[in-house]
């Protein structure tokens, strides 16, 4: 893996771009506090799945694991299943409940956001086709994969734009909550939400508990991006995904979304590619 440290102007808030090859594509990565690989954001969290999973297994026998913990902790969540996990889980998810509860109750008026940004050059795979490919089952299929610490989601077209049911975590924050109203951002509801007007494609949800309590804010974001900016041969995207959450919320949880959303950028625009190359 190739790894040099840019300051690029093409990123807002004075962020330090990570340019990494991964799988032969070239990448620039933005967000988290620590500037660390993909690789070492994707180990530390698969640490924390694998720890967890094997805390709530106790005495039950695990299945053969490979050695490397990322492909380990796939394997473990594809063995034990959708209803499984959700079982399995269940304490950790009333746990986040109780946590998320606490920042909102300790909260003022702000919101706080984690941010990762990633440009990207893929030969197959445009903002466009990205955006399309986001709103396929396929998304869903890759979800999986595309953290260590996703263990479910399973998303419905609406008339508005995407519902989706999902159980994840993020450093260990693991939570069970629904997005029932991804879609055209709403700047009325929400107006902490950066216009962004030089990205064509946004979209935005509320972050909901099971009991209805709104949580957070999901924006994402993508606009073209011309290759000789960067050096390649190519025209590629970027993708600029923030979460919000309101303002009790500590930098350290932030931090770990932050990393959590790089892990998720890379691993499934990768997927897009090799979906949309063999279509």
């Amino acid at each position: 893996m190739l790894k040099n440290i840019f300051v690029l102007s093409a990123f807002a808030l004075g962020a330090t771009a990570l340019n990494e090859t991964i799988n032969g594509y070239k990448y620039f990565l933005s967000g988290p506090r620590l500037d660390q690989p993909k690789s070492q954001y994707e180990h530390a969290a698969a640490d924390t799945a694998l720890s967890l999973l094997k805390r709530r297994l106790g005495d039950e026998p695990l299945p053969d694991l490979p050695d490397d913990n990322v492909a380990a902790i796939l394997k473990l969540k594809q063995t034990l299943g959708s209803e499984k996990l959700k079982k399995l889980l269940q304490p950790d998810t009333a746990d986040a409940d109780n946590h998320w509860h606490e920042v909102i109750n300790n909260s003022g008026d702000g919101w706080v956001s984690a941010d990762a940004r990633a440009v990207v050059f893929l030969p197959n795979v445009s903002y466009l086709s990205f955006a399309a490919w986001y709103a396929s089952p396929s998304a869903d299929a890759a979800n999986l994969a595309a953290n260590p610490e996703h263990y479910i989601k399973v998303t419905e077209t609406t008339s508005t734009g995407l519902s989706a049911k999902i159980l994840e975590g993020w450093g260990g924050v693991t939570t069970n909550f629904t997005i029932p109203n991804f879609g055209v951002p709403d700047r009325n509801k929400d107006p902490f939400l950066r216009p962004l007007p030089e990205f064509p494609v946004q979209q935005a949800g509320d972050k909901v508990l099971r009991d209805g309590a709104r949580f957070g804010v999901l924006h994402l974001s993508l606009r073209p991006v011309a290759g000789a900016d960067y050096g390649s041969p190519f025209d590629g995207f970027e993708i600029y995904s923030t979460v919000w959450y309101q303002d009790a919320a500590k930098d350290e949880q932030l931090d770990l979304e932050r990393r959590h959303m790089v892990i998720e950028i890379v691993n499934l625009t990768l997927q897009a590619q090799k979906d949309i190359a063999g279509a």
